[in-house]
């Protein structure tokens, strides 16, 4: 007998997760892969303008979201 209902609810919530979960996750993979990229030129560019001796802070900073890009963005297009 068919129902307007499934029988198991949980069902069709596991394929909207797995979905929603690759929605998600490409996209920071994607961002990490390229930030990886262009940050080191980025601080390259600061340390040679001399920045960087002005504003440890913000190179602190960029260096952290290049490890944070490195280790998001390693199985990116895998």
């Amino acid at each position: 007998m068919s129902s307007a209902f499934p029988s198991d609810p949980t069902a069709g919530s596991e394929h909207s997760h797995s979905t929603l979960r690759a929605a998600v996750e490409y996209p920071l993979r994607a961002l990490g892969f390229w930030a990886a990229i262009v940050l080191p030129f980025v601080l390259l560019g600061l340390i040679v303008a001399g920045i960087a001796q002005s504003s440890p802070v913000l190179m602190t900073g960029l260096v952290g979201a290049n490890i944070a890009g490195l280790l998001l963005g390693r199985e990116y297009n895998e």
